[in-house]
């Protein structure tokens, strides 16, 4: 425990509460036998508290505390498992931020937390467009939101189209995305991305898979973690992608 403390001290900032730890052992290391992969994951009493207080006023009763980048990865490995050869990509798209995990069965698990969320794209097509934040959300989740397929197709006219060669905010999303993988390139020798899963209450966006996988150059695929379970849904709705998370923290209770 003394030790896990430690490291993690030396990679996560801690506000000055009492630090909570929790780790799960992954088996050996493919490279080096005598080694064991250990997942650590910590936080702090004060930010438990807040999750658990806000859940309290939902009038929900928490059973588990979990970490967002595994429940959201959960939500489809519990079900489907890890490839055998290279890796899958969840990129998870929320409110304020987007969480981004790269994981295999003979690869590494890595997760960073990307600054960019549903909140930027509208902000910046309310900005661009001069409409309300309400207006911008709306045809943000629209149909009639052609932005990406217009920069797909390199279109340069019509009034929500912009200009290809025009930095946006998904530029900046598919940016980091791609600094992302070549730092994990780089630490685990590891370059083959199979897929990537995009989920998260802005993962429907007209086009957003088209154009992640373009600039990446790796087929994507929009997410719905509730074709995996049995149920009498005829369809999985439009933005039931957002719940990945909640679902792979629900799986993951049925499973304790």
């Amino acid at each position: 425990s003394a030790a896990l403390q430690f490291e993690a001290r030396k990679h996560i900032p801690m506000d000055g509460t009492d630090a909570l730890l929790d780790y799960q052992i992954l088996g050996e290391d493919i490279k080096e036998m005598d080694k064991l992969n250990v997942l650590l994951v910590a936080t702090t009493q004060r930010n438990i508290n807040n999750h658990l207080n806000m859940m309290k006023t939902m009038k929900f009763r928490p059973g588990i505390v979990d970490s967002e980048a595994i429940g959201m990865a959960n939500s489809y490995i519990i079900e489907h498992g890890l490839p055998d050869e290279g890796t899958h990509v969840f990129l998870n798209i929320g409110a304020v931020s987007s969480v981004l995990v790269v994981w295999g069965r003979q690869a590494p698990f890595f997760a960073r937390d990307i600054q960019i969320g549903g909140h930027h794209f509208t902000k910046e097509l309310m900005e661009k467009q001069g409409i309300s934040y309400k207006e911008a959300d709306d045809f943000k989740r629209s149909p009639a939101h052609t932005e990406l397929v217009d920069k797909l197709q390199g279109k340069t006219e019509g009034d929500f189209s912009v200009s290809v060669a025009e930095h946006t905010i998904y530029d900046n999303l598919v940016d980091e995305v791609r600094r992302s993988l070549r730092y994990y390139i780089k630490e685990s020798n590891e370059s083959f991305f199979q897929k990537i899963f995009i989920m998260g209450g802005s993962a429907g966006i007209n086009g957003l898979d088209q154009f992640i996988s373009n600039r990446l150059n790796v087929p994507a695929e929009i997410y719905h973690p509730f074709a995996q379970l049995h149920h009498d849904t005829e369809h999985d709705g439009e933005f039931s992608s957002q719940y990945a998370t909640a679902v792979g923290y629900a799986m993951r209770g049925l499973l304790e």
